[in-house]
């Protein structure tokens, strides 16, 4: 199962163009980081980050110190480089894979 929705998400990221920050814990069991690497470099968005945490678990990453220091980061770079036109049609697109 893991495996076709593997493919699904391969297939459909390049179609994602909004901004993408990708969070990986290096110890995930049921996404493997090596995934997450891959949506990271297919994906065409403009602003990208990808966010890694050695000791993160599918379930836990969130606990990881940094994490919310990532998130932070992140959103302060999409709202500084990306017009509020360009903010108010992505708005409504948030996709979380």
């Amino acid at each position: 199962m893991a495996t076709s929705f593997g493919f699904l998400v391969l297939g459909k990221i390049s179609q994602c163009r909004m901004p993408s920050l990708f969070i990986s814990g290096l110890s995930d069991q049921l996404i493997p980081p090596v995934m997450m690497k891959q949506l990271y470099e297919l994906s065409p968005a403009r602003t990208k980050r990808l966010a890694i945490f050695p000791d993160g678990t599918h379930n836990d990453t969130w606990q990881c110190q940094g994490y919310f220091t990532a998130l932070e980061q992140f959103i302060k770079e999409v709202i500084k480089s990306h017009s509020p036109e360009e903010m108010a049609k992505t708005s409504s697109n948030v996709t979380i894979i």
